[in-house]
């Protein structure tokens, strides 16, 4: 794996759920916290259309999107989107995000985390790529 450049510690803070034509439905989950090399951070994740009738235990993974936005200590901001894969995790009440975030200065992170539904603590490390 590529370098560690910090980790990151996000609460869960709402979903807002769309339905597109088709009536598959877009899970758009907001996030606040913090990065480590990115001080604040407010982002939003967002989980593929999916169909009213696979939104079951059954469903084990799919698509998902990131966008937000750091505000670091030096009054800077740096933002981001990228996309990437969810995954159940086995034995645990969680999932595993993974993605590849294109910054606005065009370098990129791939981050690694994994969101407790218990808790609603969606925690990880960003690698340099």
């Amino acid at each position: 794996m590529s370098e560690v450049i910090g980790t990151f510690d996000l609460e869960h803070i709402s979903n807002t759920y769309t339905t597109d034509p088709n009536n598959e439905i877009t899970n758009h989950t907001n996030w606040k916290g913090t990065a480590e090399g990115y001080g604040t951070v407010f982002g939003t994740l967002t989980f593929a259309p999916t169909a009213l009738s696979q939104l079951d235990e059954k469903l084990e993974g799919g698509e998902v999107r990131w966008t937000g936005q750091g505000f670091l200590e030096d009054g800077t901001a740096a933002a981001a989107t990228g996309a990437g894969s969810w995954s159940k995790v086995p034995g645990k009440h969680a999932w595993k995000i993974e993605y590849i975030l294109d910054l606005n200065d065009g370098s990129q992170i791939k981050s690694i985390g994994e969101i407790a539904l218990d808790t609603l603590k969606f925690t990880g490390t960003n690698y340099s790529v």
